[in-house]
């Protein structure tokens, strides 16, 4: 996978772009719409879109995907974890990118966080935002995400990280795991969450916004104050999913975001997909 340099860092990129650019009468086709990937928290990476939906939406659009700073291959700084710092991270690979029109966001979990925060401080940038199991900083947040090692993201307590590192402390997953306690321990993503201040700006967000939760989720909170804040937001709950949508509704997931692609970066579009029953 290539190796990118911005905003200070080396970061693993990805793009996928299925096809040979013309059309079947030889005519060049018409312009693929961008579109960027975020992914989740510490023990999370650009895998988890690249297996789920980034080959699909190649298939009409221009995918980029990358390791957030401190994940997967992406450089590891000691410090910078904010928010806004992963916010400039993606406006300096969107420029690497040469990306200058307005791009479709899909945030998943923490990725969420920094979609919304883009659309928020360069909404010129964002054409659309697709999110699944979106988190944002509310009251109390930063505590929630820092405290047990900073994975109730994932509904754990640090208890139970410290057994999911423990358990995969002699398997193929030992790299992995390794890396992610190295992350939590000699890092400022602790100390960089805890220091997060609510947002209060939802309603300023100006571009068609879909959401999708599990009606297990324990952040559901924020699905109804998204649809409640975010002007024109689509909302839909997936009975029976939690936290980790993505990965157990992956098919219904790649449903909506072909839908939404196809709605909100087609000429005419008229807005967001018809939620299905």
């Amino acid at each position: 996978m290539p190796e990118v340099s911005a905003n200070g860092l080396r970061f693993n990129t990805q793009v996928i772009r299925h096809g040979d650019g013309a059309s079947d009468g030889g005519a060049p086709a018409a312009p693929r719409p961008p579109v960027v990937m975020l992914h989740g928290l510490v023990i999370d990476n650009l895998s988890s879109w690249y297996y789920t939906l980034a080959h699909p939406l190649g298939l009409v659009a221009d995918v980029h995907l990358y390791d957030l700073r401190g994940h997967g291959r992406s450089e590891m700084p000691a410090t910078g974890y904010t928010v806004a710092e992963n916010v400039d991270d993606l406006v300096a690979l969107l420029d690497h990118w040469g990306i200058t029109e307005p791009v479709h966001l899909f945030g998943n979990s923490f990725g969420g966080v920094v979609a919304l925060a883009l659309a928020h401080r360069h909404p010129e940038r964002v054409a659309s935002l697709f999110l699944i199991e979106a988190h944002f900083a509310v009251e109390g947040w930063g505590e929630h995400m820092a405290g047990s090692l900073a994975l109730a993201a994932f509904g754990l307590d640090e208890d139970a990280v410290q057994d999911w590192l423990a358990e995969n402390a002699d398997r193929k997953l030992s790299r992995v795991a390794r890396r992610s306690e190295r992350f939590l321990t000699e890092t400022s993503l602790i100390d960089d969450l805890q220091a997060e201040q609510p947002i209060e700006w939802l309603a300023e967000i100006a571009c068609p916004t879909f959401a999708m939760y599990g009606s297990e989720s324990d952040i559901l909170d924020r699905a109804r104050e998204l649809e409640t804040k975010v002007p024109g937001c689509e909302l839909e709950i997936v009975p029976g999913s939690s936290h980790s949508l993505l990965t157990e509704e992956s098919n219904l997931v790649r449903e909506r975001a072909l839908a939404w692609i196809e709605r909100v970066a087609s000429p005419g579009s008229s807005g967001p997909p018809t939620v299905g029953p």
